[in-house]
This record gives structure tokens, C-alpha cells and sequence, in this order.
């Protein structure tokens, strides 16, 4: 099949915006206009040589248009083309060379001089013709990397081509279907308050979210579901929701941060209307996600009083010391772990004992950060660390 032989509108010239259909194979092989191209080469004035190339006819080689505009698109012709000029590749010596080595890429179905003679342009067939500027973006990407640079406008898929000449154009009929697709990354949320969750029900949904994350698993796949999820979160956390449900959002395809900003503030307004964090888990569920593979509960933190050895009773005036007893329950998942084994819990010693056991208690929970860095749950890492710290700088400790 030859991919050249399609219809696309023409133009009279650069002005006009009355578009006429023609055969792109015919209009590329055409050569009446072959002087007006010649004198145009000759011309060394730009602004004169922009005022003939502007009366030469033209095209819009991505397809057949109602009106000269994108919204005036009626079939796309299956063909993007790249334009390469001197302007903005002045580092490019011989621009024949550079055709030369083009020549032999398997996707390229045209190459030729333009008009001004002081670069070239070309044309690609395309496998995703409705994905016309992400496939640009594509393959303005690779261009880069072979120290290319092309000019941003067929990005437009009613960009104008002008009229040129090129009795040694390059064409190849058979050309191959252009098939990378530039996949924008997810716009950065980045926050809009410090009310942050916590508690157990904050873990469960950040160990899903997580899951989520590695997985690559959209949960959001209709707007149902993408409602339902920003409403329970709204519904459990309130305003400290909005960052975990920019979380789940973040992997649909079209996510953007201010349609998604926009869905949870409407969320807020539909609290206590039917959805709960359940609701969410469920969604979860639905997709092979849950929380208990990555979620641990973590230590209570239980105060105890007590008084310095040798004592029934606090002193007077005296400050009362509080230690924390950290209640674990021991665990398995760390064994597989490099050889870390997660924390096991430990009774506190008798009253009397507690100045000699500093170190073990410091020991314990350094443990529990190293575990917790491991996993990845950074959050709980930071809060051991700061409780191993407090056992090295405790101030007041009764001496013994």
C-alpha cells in the first residue's frame, strides 16, 4: 500500500483558507512551480523571500480539513510531517548528509529540500493518527537524541507545508508505520495544607496506595469509581485526604492535578451521603489490593510511673519519670529480609532496673527503624529513631 496516496486539502496560497482536495503523490511530483522555487533559492533578502514563498500554493499533509484549523479536520491523511531547517539547526554543516542518513530509516515515506533550499522536510506515516501530537512529541524525542531539532509546528495537525521543489526527493511508498506514542508524566501534587492522617486507618490506606503504586494498577477506571474513591477518603480524613486520593488518581492515563483537586473538593460536600473508608477497601479488593500484606500494626505505647529504686512513693517536688513500654508483636515478615528479623517484644524490668536496660530499650527500637527503612515505611522509621534517641539523652533519670 502506498501510504503517499491519500487525499489532503490544498491551498491556494499561504493566505487562503478555502481548502481544495488533491492527491498528496500528484502534488508532491508537480513541478510547475519549480521556478518560482528557483528565484526564491536565489533570494537572499529573508523578509523578500518570505513575501514570494507566501504566494506559492499549499498544503496541510495530516488530512483533509472543512476549514484550515484543527477543529476543521475531517480525515486524517495517516501522515505526520517533520520539518529540519538551518534556523534552528545551524550546527548541521551538510544538510545532504544528514538526508542521506535519514533515507535509511524504515519510517520515513518522503524527504525533499524546502522551499528556501536551507534545510528539509519530510513525512512519517503514523500507526495512531488520533494520537497525533503525543506521536510528534515522540518522535521529536528521538530526532533529539540524533542531535536533531524539529520545528514545533506540525505538532498542529492543520500545520500549512508550502510548495517546493526537489527534483531529488526521496520516496518510499512502502514506508512503516511510526509507533511510539509520548506519554506525558503525571503532574507532582503538591499539597495544599498540613493536615496530614494518622493512626492506624492512614497506615491501611497508605500500605494500599502503596500496593497501588508497585503494581501500576488504576483503580479509578470510571468515574463511579474514581467518585466513590475521592468520597470516602473525604469521608474518613476530610481535607487530609485530598493527598491520597492524588495518589490513587495519579495512574489514570489523563490525570491532572486540577480536575483532580476539583473532584475532591466535591467529595467534601458529599460527606456522610452513603460512602466510607469501606468503600475504598472494597474498591481495593476489586482489583487484588489489600492492606494486610504491607500493613503492620505498630507498637502501643503504653506510660508507666514509677519511682527511683529503694522508693514506695514519689518524692515530693520530685519529677516523675515515664517510660514506655513498647508491646510487639513478634513478627515474621523480616526473616526474608537480608537477614533482618523484625523487633520481638520485650517486658520492661523491675521497677529499680530501668537505668541498666537504657541501652536494650535504645537497641530495641534502632531495630525497629532498620526494619521499618527496609519496608520502606520511612514515616514509622523516623518515629523509632526519635524513641531510640530518647533513651540515649533521657534527662532526670533517677540514679540508681
Amino acid at each position: 500500500m502506498n501510504v503517499l496516496n491519500v487525499e489532503i486539502s490544498s491551498y491556494a496560497n499561504y493566505r487562503s483558507t478555502k481548502p481544495v482536495p488533491v492527491n498528496l503523490v500528484k502534488w508532491l511530483r508537480f513541478s510547475r512551480y519549480a521556478k518560482e522555487v528557483a528565484a526564491i533559492r536565489a533570494t537572499e533578502n529573508k523578509k523578500e523571500r518570505d513575501k514570494l514563498k507566501a504566494g506559492l500554493p499549499a498544503i496541510t499533509p495530516s488530512g483533509l480539513f472543512s476549514q484550515r484549523e484543527e477543529s476543521g479536520l475531517v480525515k486524517h491523511s495517516g501522515l505526520i510531517q517533520i520539518d529540519i531547517d538551518g534556523q534552528d539547526n545551524r550546527h548541521i554543516a551538510n544538510f545532504l548528509e544528514v538526508k542521506e542518513q535519514l533515507k535509511k530509516l524504515p519510517e520515513v515515506a518522503y524527504l525533499g529540500l524546502s522551499v528556501s533550499g536551507r534545510g528539509f522536510w519530510g513525512l512519517i506515516p503514523l500507526a495512531f493518527p488520533e494520537k497525533h501530537k503525543e506521536q510528534f512529541e515522540a518522535l521529536r524525542v528521538d530526532f533529539a537524541k540524533w542531535g536533531l531539532v524539529l520545528d514545533e509546528k506540525p505538532k498542529n495537525v492543520a500545520s500549512l507545508r508550502g510548495y517546493s521543489y526537489d527534483p531529488e526527493a526521496y520516496f518510499n511508498p512502502l514506508a512503516k508505520r511510526y509507533t511510539k506514542v509520548w506519554q506525558p508524566k503525571p503532574e507532582a501534587y503538591l499539597g495544599k495544607n498540613s493536615n496530614t492522617p494518622f493512626g492506624d486507618e492512614a497506615e491501611k490506606v497508605e500500605a494500599c496506595l502503596a500496593a497501588i503504586e508497585a503494581g501500576r494498577v488504576d483503580i479509578t477506571g470510571s468515574y463511579e469509581n474514581w467518585f466513590a474513591i475521592g468520597c470516602a477518603l473525604a469521608d474518613e480524613f476530610g481535607e487530609g485526604g485530598r493527598g491520597y486520593f492524588h495518589q490513587a488518581s495519579q495512574l489514570y492515563p489523563n490525570y491532572s492535578s486540577t480536575k483532580t483537586d476539583k473532584q475532591f473538593t466535591h467529595c467534601l460536600k458529599s460527606r456522610g451521603k452513603g460512602y466510607t473508608i469501606g468503600t475504598f477497601y472494597q474498591l481495593c479488593r476489586d482489583y487484588g489490593i489489600t492492606y494486610k500484606e504491607r500493613y503492620q500494626k505498630p507498637p502501643r505505647m503504653k506510660q508507666k510511673h514509677y519511682c527511683p529504686a529503694g522508693n514506695a512513693t514519689a518524692q515530693t517536688g520530685s519529677p516523675s519519670i515515664v517510660v514506655q513500654k513498647a508491646d510487639i508483636s513478634p513478627q515474621d515478615e523480616g526473616q526474608a529480609l537480608e537477614g533482618i528479623t523484625s523487633p520481638q517484644g520485650e517486658e520492661l524490668p523491675p521497677a529499680g532496673q530501668e537505668v541498666a536496660q537504657d541501652e536494650k530499650r535504645r537497641a530495641l527500637w534502632l531495630k525497629w527503624a532498620k526494619y521499618y527503612i527496609v519496608k520502606g515505611r520511612m514515616g514509622k522509621a523516623a518515629q523509632a529513631q526519635k524513641e531510640a534517641l530518647k533513651w540515649s539523652i533521657l534527662e532526670g533519670m533517677p540514679a540508681g
